[in-house]
């Protein structure tokens, strides 16, 4: 996975260039709202949205694996706590077992019958 985002990086990289390098002799006038330029390149203007897009990305993907770092450490601090408290004997095996004991389902049709118990026949 790793080398076909290497080379998609390559392929769009190098489309760039030469995009930009092919229209780097051609200006354009650019407006926007009240800010107005009479003639710009439009190979800089295609390098300048790429180097953007591209801080754009990495900032959100840095934003990204920061929260999932800090998450990570959290999880990992209370994975240690709790074998903290098994090595310590603080939770015996019984008394968590009691404690999680999953309720009985009703099957549709009885409502207040608890075939748990009722042997099967396969």
């Amino acid at each position: 996975m790793l080398y076909v985002a290497i080379t998609l990086f390559l392929l769009v990289t190098t489309g760039v260039a030469v995009l930009a390098f092919v229209n780097f002799l051609n200006e354009v006038p650019i407006s926007l709202i009240i800010w107005q330029v009479p003639a710009f390149s439009v190979g800089v203007l295609c390098l300048l949205a790429f180097v953007l897009g591209a801080g754009l990305l990495y900032f959100v993907s840095f934003a990204a694996a920061r929260r999932e770092t800090q998450e990570l450490q959290k999880l990992r601090s209370r994975v240690a706590e709790l074998e903290r408290g098994k090595n310590s004997g603080g939770l015996n095996s019984l008394s968590a077992a009691a404690q999680f004991k999953p309720m009985p389902m009703p099957m549709p049709g009885m409502p207040n019958v608890d075939v748990s118990d009722i042997n099967t026949l396969h």
